[in-house]
């Protein structure tokens, strides 16, 4: 009998696979302790016992554009269709914690998401919106995470709901923006994680039901990392924020470890994207009970959100992007995710137009409804595959994990430069694999056509954004009680120079109507200028 040809094959992540799996791939494999049941240490299965016969994952789609009127509208037309959370996509701007008028940013201003300089705007963003009924997600960097995120919550007491009673997620991640955009007038990595923690601390004690922090390993994924490190570089961060809480002394593990959240990406290698969620959920179990002795199962839960990947998104048939749309929601909704964010099919030409953000939450929908995907918690568990692949891509996390805390851990990977290093490797190499035809992308590298089969609506933001921010801004500051502006900004200066929370004391110049770039030009003051090593 002749021998069939096999060809060697790989997951996205480089790691070799066999034609076929059986339980002789699981030796060692133990079901109470590896896999155990939906909502059961160790959440391989899922956070939940019912899982989305419970509750439908949160379609919660990120946007926002140009003046906060402009993003209201938005917003209310994505509520209008089924969208079940609001996240706000701010401009960098706002996430290099500038104001509209600062002569730095003209071309920048409510370009690439919308523009936030105080109370006043966020305010009108959610004007109509029942804020006390969908939770939102503040995305912005960690450095203007505070003062942004210390809005809303003054937005929320204004429209009289309680801080016990707010909902939502803020980023707040030590890697995003500093790995991927180019910041200016940022602080070292020391400071930044004093006040990143700070609102953690202060969140878990008045604000409950707020996930002060999303780490987000999409943005790592977003920048050529391979599923096992996107786990590593997560789970490095997640301890270093841990650690500098607890060495305060000040809270317990179980205090502040059930307000913590996460932000994964879902990638093309569908079965992989599911494996890496469920490894993610037994890391997570692992760290929280066996490092930290976390006895809380709120602790021991993993929540996470999931964005479909930008990055495989390309202009070349553009309308081919939502097939990969679809599967990647699929991949998140089969791993468990509590919220997904559908990526819109014409994001690699622009904001996404009114069309193309119906289509992301009609995606969404039909797998809600449609699929009976949600009918069983992890339909997948079990198959030889998938749980040799799970215990796979744990193994290696693992390890690269070990790797970052080899090399120092949060803070030293950070501001050495080495994690972005790593992410310049990673981008190299990924466009190498393109390049050479290793990695097939339909309509880029294959299957290719000479001319664009579809036409689709491109959308601009309102050119004039920069000047009626600007000069919004400005008014502001002619209306105001400067005196008590003056009087806030000065508090905060001094509890920054202390080991106080800085938390209360942001809040309240929030509320006296303090711009974000004032309040950041106060740490700007007294801390050290840091120069991101975003060269690689």
């Amino acid at each position: 009998m002749s021998q069939l040809k096999t060809r060697e094959a790989y997951t996205g992540s480089g790691i070799p696979v066999k034609v076929f799996y059986t339980s002789e791939d699981l030796p060692d494999f133990d079901e109470a302790r590896n896999l155990g049941l939906p909502g059961k240490e160790p959440y391989t299965r899922g956070i939940y016992e019912n899982m989305y016969r419970g509750k439908l994952w949160t379609i919660r789609q990120f946007s926002g554009f140009g003046t906060p009127e402009e993003t209201n509208k938005r917003f209310r037309y994505k509520y209008e269709n089924g969208e079940t959370g609001f996240s706000i996509s701010m401009d960098s701007v706002n996430e290099n914690g500038l104001d509209p008028d600062d002569p730095r940013v003209q071309d920048e201003v409510g370009q690439s998401g919308v523009s936030i300089s105080s109370l006043a705007d966020m305010e009108t963003i959610f004007e109509g919106l029942p804020i006390d009924k969908v939770s939102t997600a503040v995305i912005t960097s960690q450095w203007s995470s505070p003062a942004l995120t210390a809005m809303y919550f003054a937005m929320a007491e204004k429209r009289g709901v309680s801080l016990k009673e707010v909902n939502g997620t803020s980023q707040n991640d030590p890697y995003v923006f500093s790995l991927c955009c180019n910041m200016i007038d940022f602080v070292t990595p020391p400071h930044l994680l004093r006040l990143s923690v700070d609102m953690i601390e202060w969140c878990a004690q008045n604000v409950p039901n707020w996930h002060p922090v999303s780490f987000a390993s999409y943005n790592y994924r977003e920048n050529g990392c391979n599923a096992y490190q996107e786990l590593g570089m997560l789970f490095c961060n997640a301890v270093g924020y841990i650690e500098e809480e607890l060495k305060r002394n000040r809270l317990n593990i179980d205090d502040f470890a059930p307000v913590l959240s996460f932000h994964l990406a879902a990638h093309n290698d569908f079965f992989e994207e599911i494996a890496k969620f469920r490894a993610a959920r037994r890391m997570w179990y692992k760290l929280m009970k066996e490092r930290y002795g976390a006895q809380d199962p709120r602790s021991l839960a993993f929540r996470f959100h999931v964005q479909t990947s930008g990055s495989t998104d390309i202009y070349q048939q553009i309308l081919n992007n939502s097939v990969r749309i679809a599967y990647q929601v699929l991949a998140a909704a089969l791993g468990g995710a509590q919220s997904i964010h559908a990526t819109s099919y014409d994001e690699p030409l622009c904001l996404p137009t009114d069309q193309s953000i119906l289509l992301s939450i009609r995606t969404q929908q039909i797998a809600q409804y449609e699929t009976n995907i949600a009918n069983v918690a992890d339909p997948l568990g079990g198959s030889y595959y998938v749980e040799w692949l799970t215990n796979e891509i744990e193994k290696k996390a693992w390890e690269y994990f070990q790797e970052l805390e080899d090399k120092g851990g949060l803070l030293e990977v950070w501001h050495s430069g080495y994690i972005h290093r790593e992410a310049g490797k990673a981008m190299e190499e990924r466009q190498r694999e393109i390049d050479s035809g290793e990695t097939k992308i339909v309509g880029l590298n294959c299957f290719e056509m000479d001319g664009e089969p579809y036409q689709v609506p491109v959308f601009r933001p309102n050119p004039q954004s920069t000047e009626i921010l600007a000069e919004r801004v400005r008014k502001l500051r002619w209306e105001r009680d400067n005196q008590k502006v003056k009087e806030c900004l000065e508090n905060l200066h001094q509890v920054s120079l202390t080991d106080e929370n800085v938390m209360p004391a942001v809040m309240e110049a929030v509320k006296a109507y303090a711009t974000l770039g004032e309040i950041q030009d106060v740490w700007r003051s007294i801390y050290p200028h840091w120069d991101i090593p975003i060269q690689y």
